[in-house]
Parts: C-alpha cells; structure tokens; sequence
C-alpha cells in the first residue's frame, strides 16, 4: 500500500497543487509511523470566507487514494486560540 500512495500523492501533487487563492500551506505534510501504520498530517490555514471551498476542494484532492484498500482520511476544521476565544468574546490576556 505505501508504494500506492506515494504514487497517488506525487500523481496529486503535480495536477493539483496547493491552491494559494484559498489560503496558505502551513504544513504540507507531516508524518509519523505506529504500530498499525503510517500516519499523515496537513495543516493550511484557509481565508476566512474559503472554508467551504477549502473543504470542497481538500475532498476533490483526496479522491486520488479513494482506490486504495485500507486507505482512511479524516478532513477537520480546528480554530486558532485567538478565533476560538473571540467566538465567545473574549481574548488572550496582554
């Protein structure tokens, strides 16, 4: 399975690079192995009104490894501490 999935990535990475009118690629890919495999990781961090486009366009991307047998993704919206707090009016102290 790794060698398909190096292939789909590098596939991936050539017809549809990071799209920057969405935001910007914090991390491209971090990774890390345990026991029942390899885990990935991606981070961006999306304009504020590209989230849904964002979303829409991280699915489209991952529909390169749907093939691949015992393949898992997980797409999440996390929020930095500043948004998070501002959410329920508050901010980090000075």
């Amino acid at each position: 399975m790794r060698d398909e999935v190096v292939k789909a990535y590098f596939k991936m990475l050539k017809e549809m690079p990071f799209d920057k009118s969405l935001g910007k690629e914090t991390i491209q890919v971090a990774v890390t192995t345990n026991p029942k495999g390899v885990k990935s990781l991606s981070i961006a961090n999306v304009k504020e009104d590209k989230l849904t486009e964002a979303i829409l366009w991280t699915y489209k991307r991952m529909t390169y490894f749907q093939l691949i047998k015992g393949f898992e993704y997980k797409i999440r919206v996390w929020t930095s501490i500043v948004e998070a707090l501002e959410s329920i009016n508050r901010k980090l102290p000075e």
